[in-house]
């Protein structure tokens, strides 16, 4: 489970970029990072609703 306060965005950030072949400056990294926590304290909350393993996100379009 994620948690927004220890999630720490600048250290993830600074591990994934080079495992996914992106090369980022200082400042580009600092603001991929504040985005980053952004999106995981928004995201907090929806990852704390119990759901079993049946449960559907999304209705699945079938023509």
């Amino acid at each position: 489970m994620l948690d927004p306060d220890r999630f720490d965005p600048a250290a993830h950030v600074a591990a994934v970029t080079p495992a996914v072949g992106l090369r980022l400056d200082a400042e580009r990294q600092a603001r991929v990072a504040a985005a980053l926590a952004l999106v995981a304290r928004i995201g907090a909350p929806a990852l704390t609703l119990p759901l079993d393993e049946t449960a559907e996100p999304a209705p699945v379009y079938r023509p």
